[in-house]
């Protein structure tokens, strides 16, 4: 049987096939992810980082229109160095050489109201991270981050080549009324090596306009290579990352699992697996 379009949402995804999305279509996945160097300037902390029970969860609004939530419900960081210089008036907890926090999550909304599926379409993607993890635990900002984007995709039935880039309105967490306008951007280039292995490579990150850049808003890349083995409407997912910017992390591994679900019935997607 054919994949559905519901079965096209990727947990591990940087940039979503909303081409393929229909009403109704879910997503609700869950994983792992551990990187190593992960950098804080904000609070001066560096070290090894485990997010646990990664939350993303994807719901069809419309045809080719998809609502997001996602982010770390725990992270935890194993401190391998720190500068003892911050603005930030850190927990003690933190000198114990291990911090934890919740991690922040982000609402995005994606569409694609321009273009066919087999081909080339265009359409809009907004993004607000909403600030739930505390400063004072080191591994977070305490900000409200807003991006906006124009998002396009293109692709047949074996393959598909998504992407959005804009600007990323990011709050400076030190200074009041101060913000830095970032050139925000992801693409990815999805494979479906055949009915239940799909193979993903993709960049994502931001890269600050300004001269000075203000704490905590520094420029972040990833390159990531991804697969994904599908059962039915559970799929299993590990993902690679390297960081290639100066305040990037190094590496980073992350793996999940996924369950999808097509409310609408086949008849109603725009496209299907071949």
């Amino acid at each position: 049987m054919p994949f559905g379009a519901a079965a096209q949402l990727r947990r591990a995804a940087a940039v979503q096939p909303v081409a393929e999305v229909a009403t109704g279509d879910v997503l609700l996945g869950l994983g792992i992810r551990h990187e190593t160097g992960a950098t804080f300037f904000l609070s001066g902390l560096s070290g090894d980082l485990t997010s646990l029970a990664v939350v993303h969860l994807a719901y069809g609004i419309g045809s080719r229109a998809l609502f997001e939530v996602k982010g770390a419900s725990w992270q935890v960081l194993s401190i391998d160095a720190a500068t003892g210089e911050t603005p930030v008036n850190l927990d003690p907890g933190v000198e114990d050489g291990v911090t934890a926090d919740a991690g922040d999550f982000e609402l995005a909304l994606s569409f694609l109201p321009i273009g066919r599926v087999q081909g080339f379409s265009a359409g809009g993607h907004i993004v607000v991270k909403l600030p739930n993890s505390d400063e004072g635990r080191g591994i977070g900002s305490n900000t409200t981050d807003v991006t906006i984007a124009g998002l396009f995709s293109g692709g047949g039935a074996r393959w598909r080549a998504t992407g959005w880039m804009g600007v990323g309105i990011l709050e400076a967490p030190v200074q009041p009324f101060v913000q830095n306008d970032v050139f925000a951007y992801a693409f990815e280039w999805l494979w479906r090596a055949n009915r239940r292995l799909r193979l993903g490579v993709s960049v994502l990150g931001r890269a600050s306009t300004r001269g000075r850049v203000p704490l905590g808003t520094e420029d972040r890349g990833e390159l990531r290579v991804s697969g994904e083995w599908r059962l039915g409407q559970a799929a299993v997912d590990l993902a690679l990352a390297r960081g290639y910017t100066g305040m990037s992390g190094d590496w980073s591994l992350q793996a999940g699992l996924a369950w999808t679900l097509a409310r609408g019935g086949e008849g109603e997607h725009p496209a299907s697996e071949r």
